[in-house]
């Protein structure tokens, strides 16, 4: 028996959440998250990242500007289908509706539903992204939040996730993914161009209205296709499900290739659907509501700075708001940490959401400098050794052994750059150059009291 698209689609979908997880069982053939991830040596980044990125840090790396090109290629042909194929999110929404269903005992069959697709949420995170400097999506993005969960274990960011699963089941059908996605959105646009599309046969078609009724995300131009089946016509909302083809008894639907050319009629009446959607009340209103959150935000950033703990980044971090305004939260420098060393922040860290950090008192850096090398984004920068700058050792004297006359030389013993960054005066008392230290907290680690003597001070 032939397997249906949902069918291919389920094991797509499942097979790409295992294979993100594989890290856990030590493998790096994939490392990273639908955010950005590299695979087998080849970097993809998300292009709603690179454009974060850009008008929050104003800078842009080769990497991430490819890697992205490399995505917006493969959606301008595909068109819409990462939210039906790839993203957890959009498996998670479908087994909420599909539970939704039979709890209720009953599926929406309106054939006049609207099924808009809502653009706000795009140029809004973009904003946002612009005024406070910190990629405001990646921060907070149910994907990312969802690999991370799995890879890193779980925080109050959590939340949200738990946000989308209500607001799924007691709200608008797909209400996430066509009203707050900027991702939706934006490869909603990119789907103009795409060359993938569900065509039509008239000659079989008996207007039985099954695919109109099951489709969950374009049934407005699934229902125009099957009254008018034109050649040229494009529905750049499809998510290429097969929903539609699935259902069809007549086998009147199929995917097919063509030209992602509209005609000018269906220029003019997509143009003033999307008019029509931009200039509605409830858009207005949302519109006005996302600019009220907007302004929030931006006011309680430099609150939110000062709230958030002070913590030691990976080698090549630089400026901690430089830092936040580049790093996409992706993971890979922490799934590439030999010693695993870096650990990724959870919600009480604020913006630092997803950001890597390590605690040098429970393993530090080895400065094994890996996690620069998989960093697309340029926030963590490759250097030389002896150009790191994590932060800075500092003794207490109060509490050191060898500063209250014992022999103990493990900090100096331990330390990468001996005699360099640390020496001893006498042979015996313990004296940090803080010129020289990199901040990487193999001293503080190796530390032999239960309160360490010496300790790794944030530098910048």
């Amino acid at each position: 028996m032939k397997m249906s698209w949902k069918g291919y689609r389920r094991l797509t979908q499942i097979g790409i959440i295992l294979i993100f997880m594989a890290p856990i069982l030590g493998s790096l053939v994939v490392i990273g998250t639908l955010i950005s991830s590299e695979v087998l040596g080849i970097t993809l980044t998300d292009p709603l990242a690179l454009l974060e990125v850009i008008v929050a840090s104003k800078t842009v790396t080769f990497t991430l500007l490819s890697s992205s090109l490399l995505i917006t290629a493969a959606y301008m042909v595909l068109g819409k289908a990462f939210c039906s194929w790839a993203c957890p999110i959009g498996l998670m929404v479908e087994l909420i509706d599909e539970l939704k269903n039979k709890v209720v005992k009953s599926k929406q069959k309106n054939l006049k539903e609207k099924q808009t697709q809502y653009y706000w949420a795009l140029p809004i995170f973009l904003i946002v992204s612009l005024l406070i400097g910190v990629p405001i999506f990646q921060t907070i993005s149910p994907l990312g939040i969802f690999f991370r969960s799995i890879l890193f274990g779980f925080g109050i960011e959590v939340i949200i996730l738990v946000f989308i699963i209500i607001y799924e089941f007691i709200g608008v059908k797909r209400g996430w993914c066509r009203i707050f996605c900027p991702v939706g959105a934006l490869y909603a646009l990119i789907s103009h161009l795409s060359v993938l599309k569900v065509q039509c046969d008239a000659d079989k078609c008996i207007k039985c209205n099954k695919c109109v009724r099951n489709c969950s995300y374009t049934k407005d131009s699934l229902q125009q296709l099957i009254n008018e089946p034109l050649e040229s016509w494009r529905m750049p909302l499809c998510t290429k499900c097969g929903q539609c083809i699935d259902v069809c008894p007549t086998g009147s639907l199929k995917f097919s290739w063509g030209k992602p050319v509209l005609t000018s009629y269906r220029v003019k009446e997509v143009a003033a659907t999307t008019s029509e959607s931009i200039y509605s009340r409830r858009m207005l209103l949302q519109a006005g509501g996302a600019l009220a959150v907007t302004g929030l935000l931006t006011t309680s950033f430099n609150w939110t700075k000062k709230g958030a703990p002070v913590v030691l980044r990976p080698p090549g971090a630089g400026i901690e708001l430089e830092f936040l305004s580049k790093c996409i939260r992706c993971g890979k420098c922490i799934e590439v940490c030999e010693y695993k060393t870096l650990l990724s922040a959870h919600g009480d860290q604020g913006m630092g959401i997803g950001t890597p950090y390590f605690n040098p008192r429970e393993m530090p850096c080895y400065l094994c400098m890996k996690c620069p090398d998989v960093c697309p984004t340029g926030a963590l920068a490759p250097l030389d050794i002896r150009e790191v700058k994590i932060g800075v050792a500092e003794i207490d004297k109060e509490l050191c052994y060898a500063y209250q006359g014992d022999v103990c030389r493990s900090c100096w013993l331990n330390c990468p750059l001996i005699d360099e960054a640390l020496f001893m005066e006498d042979f015996q008392l313990p004296v940090v150059n803080p010129d020289k230290c990199v901040g990487c907290g193999i001293c503080e680690y190796a530390c032999v009291l239960d309160e360490p003597a010496i300790k790794i001070i944030f530098r910048n």
